[in-house]
């Protein structure tokens, strides 16, 4: 997940400006094409509220209104004039198919690099991206891991497929690989004890059959 937005007293002024006569989901939409970022709805939303930015809007025309600003940009309000785009124009924050960028996870705990993968704003993991153009789609029950913890680094050599069963067990034991041969050997301990669980559970289970068959027979 992408960390929090820091919004630029430019990107405020845009915002201002462009709701004055359009809908939230338009502007953020708008918002994310110019400034090449990937905000919710929501978020954009939120950040209105925070910066007290109203949209004017009613949802209701009276009869015979035409917009005030029908064939033209939307209204220039303060500093959003110095950074109006013109027809034609593409945003300086634009960046190509294949650019890379780091962003933090959930609440900025791990730093992850990614890749635009297509227009206008489609962005994936690189470790993600790079495990497949090695081998293939990664499996709905599998994820790519870093073999020596380090988030940034997305060497093929680096990663490592795991099932998820195994990447929670590793995390709650903390089993740690410091290389790929490292890795392999935690990852084969987190299926080891997977398996070790699997049959401790099985003859809680056949014990508790063994005790109700035991009752049965007494009571018989």
């Amino acid at each position: 997940m992408a960390a929090h937005h820091k919004w630029t007293e430019g990107e405020k002024d845009f915002l201002r400006g462009y709701v004055l006569s359009h809908t939230w989901p338009e502007a953020t939409e708008e918002f994310n094409r110019r400034y090449g970022c990937e905000l919710s709805e929501k978020a954009v939303r939120a950040a209105g509220k925070r910066f007290k930015i109203r949209t004017g809007r009613t949802g209701q025309y009276e009869k015979g209104h035409v917009p005030a600003n029908k064939g033209t940009h939307p209204q220039t309000v303060g500093r959003m004039a110095e950074t109006q785009f013109k027809k034609g124009q593409v945003s300086q924050n634009h960046l190509p198919v294949g650019s890379v960028r780091v962003r933090r996870s959930y609440k900025g705990k791990k730093p992850y690099v990614w890749e635009k993968v297509a227009e206008p704003n489609k962005w994936r993991m690189k470790h993600v991206l790079e495990w497949e153009r090695h081998n293939g789609p990664v499996p709905k029950d599998k994820i790519v891991v870093f073999a020596d913890g380090d988030t940034l680094n997305t060497d093929i050599s680096n990663l490592l497929l795991v099932s998820r069963a195994q990447h929670a067990v590793m995390n709650r034991w903390g089993i740690k690989g410091c290389d790929k041969d490292h890795a392999e050997v935690a990852a084969s301990i987190a299926s080891l004890k997977i398996q070790i669980s699997k049959v401790q559970r099985e003859r809680r289970k056949e014990k508790k059959q063994y005790a109700k068959l035991g009752k049965k027979c007494i009571k018989s």
